[in-house]
């Protein structure tokens, strides 16, 4: 008893220490519950990212074959553009484009709508 009577003037202080204990675990408590599903989240985002990733460098991959395609395209026309006005003789005062021209033209520009529509073309 001479513990408990040696503490009664501070009994008030004691209690407000523990009720502040208390309060102290509990939001300590929350924090690491606030940590794990900080981490979970983190690492559900992360797998996200990983499948959206492989989605990304599907469509990437199609595209770099696709370019190479329109690519190996544009030289043959190119070429064909070369070819067909090295042998012409100048153009005439009127400025009309040869037939040939005209053609490769043409198929330029329906290949460049077929893709602006998503079509393949050429």
């Amino acid at each position: 008893m001479g513990l408990i009577n040696l503490l009664a003037p501070y009994r008030v202080y004691l209690m407000a220490f523990a009720a502040g204990l208390l309060v102290f675990s509990g939001w300590k408590v929350r924090d690491w519950q606030c940590d794990a599903a900080y981490a979970k989240a983190l690492e559900k985002a992360d797998k996200a990212r990983g499948k959206a990733q492989v989605v990304i460098d599907a469509g990437a991959q199609k595209y770099e074959q696709e370019r190479s395609k329109a690519d190996a395209v544009t030289i043959e026309r190119s070429s064909t553009i070369r070819e067909i006005y090295r042998d012409l003789p100048a153009p005439s005062v009127d400025c009309a484009a040869p037939d040939g021209a005209r053609r490769v033209l043409e198929d330029a520009v329906s290949g460049a709508n077929a893709a602006a529509t998503g079509k393949s073309g050429g």
